[in-house]
């Protein structure tokens, strides 16, 4: 475990478990007892031996020592009192995996995605943690000692469950996940490869100036005012950056050269603690981060000089973009 990982004790006072997840970890211990139905990768956790499978709900609260079994069969857990269960939490650059052992040999494990780990621990009402649906958490088995239950939490124990679930637990689940070893070289969510974000508001600050411009030649009686809001779409593997399309088609020819000059691109992250292998999971969308720019932010009151200057400025600048910028001076006449 290195500085890109977390671990310190479960905040957790209190666990519950709703009946869905409950069959859910019935029908694992019936798939554990008969390993060849598992995949290969699932074969290879801990071999629990268990005098008697539970095969109903009242059999699993006797068998998993739970504190409490309510009318709806949701089971209670007294994380802070019980010698029959220990829970770590493991903080991953903007995910959280709640682990939770049981002396049985069983344990627990779902995920939260909070990019600070105080937000994480603020999340829990009453210090209560509640898994309520079967796909939000997932099972395996262990083989640590029933002795480590009833020696307290210290460091070195919360260390050595931290390092079990990483190094034991996650590569034998049946859908891993996946953990960051390193911390980020970057830790924006882009960077510029050329050019800069204040060279990039700066020509669009110019464009916008031009374009009202424009609109009060074509018609000295019409409307002026041009939007202030845009956004920039980072590039990414798939895609190079770009402008996202305004309502004004001059706004539009110069973002497109201005992005080209100052092309953000989206560093790219391993998906905050996605299952590895995720059929579902559109690594290349996810991974496209997007710059909102408000044009207006730092120039509410702008002398009418400053305006009139910024078709010099943009006009020279067009003129260092090559063809694409002589293109653009000539379809709308910027130096007449």
């Amino acid at each position: 475990m290195n500085d890109a990982i977390i671990c310190k004790p479960s905040p957790v006072k209190t666990l519950t478990v709703s009946r869905a997840p409950l069959r859910g970890l019935l029908n694992f211990l019936i798939y554990h007892q008969h390993s060849e139905l598992l995949s290969e990768r699932a074969r290879r956790q801990p071999s629990v031996s268990f005098a008697k499978t539970p095969l109903t709900v009242k059999e699993l609260k006797d068998f998993l020592k739970a504190d409490k079994c309510d009318k709806n069969k949701k089971f209670f857990f007294d994380c802070e009192k019980s010698e029959n269960h220990v829970a770590v939490l493991l903080h991953n650059q903007g995910a959280q995996f709640w682990v939770h052992y049981f002396r049985c040999g069983i344990g627990l494990v779902n995920l939260s995605f909070f990019s600070q780990l105080a937000s994480t621990e603020g999340s829990l009402l009453n210090q209560t943690r509640s898994v309520t649906h079967s796909n939000e958490y997932q099972r395996f088995t262990h083989d640590f000692e029933s002795e480590i239950f009833a020696c307290g939490t210290s460091e070195a124990l919360i260390k050595e469950l931290g390092n079990y679930f990483i190094e034991r637990v996650n590569p034998t689940l049946i859908s891993p996940y996946s953990i960051r070893f390193e911390n980020p070289q970057i830790k924006e969510p882009y960077k510029f490869v050329s050019g800069n974000l204040e060279r990039l508001k700066e020509v669009l600050i110019w464009a916008r100036f031009v374009c009202e411009g424009l609109k009060l030649e074509r018609d000295p009686n019409g409307k002026t005012w041009v939007g202030t809001h845009v956004t920039i779409n980072c590039g990414n593997l798939k895609d190079a950056p770009t402008f996202e399309h305004s309502t004004e088609a001059f706004m539009n020819a110069v973002g497109a050269l201005a992005v080209k000059e100052n092309a953000p691109y989206t560093v790219l992250r391993e998906g905050f603690g996605r299952r590895a292998g995720g059929v579902c999971f559109d690594w290349e969308r996810r991974n496209k981060h997007r710059i909102f720019i408000n044009l207006e932010q730092d120039n509410r009151e702008v002398p009418i000089r400053l305006k009139i200057a910024a078709r010099a400025r943009l006009a020279d600048w067009l003129k260092e973009q090559g063809s694409g910028g002589e293109r653009v001076l000539r379809v709308w006449s910027i130096e007449n």
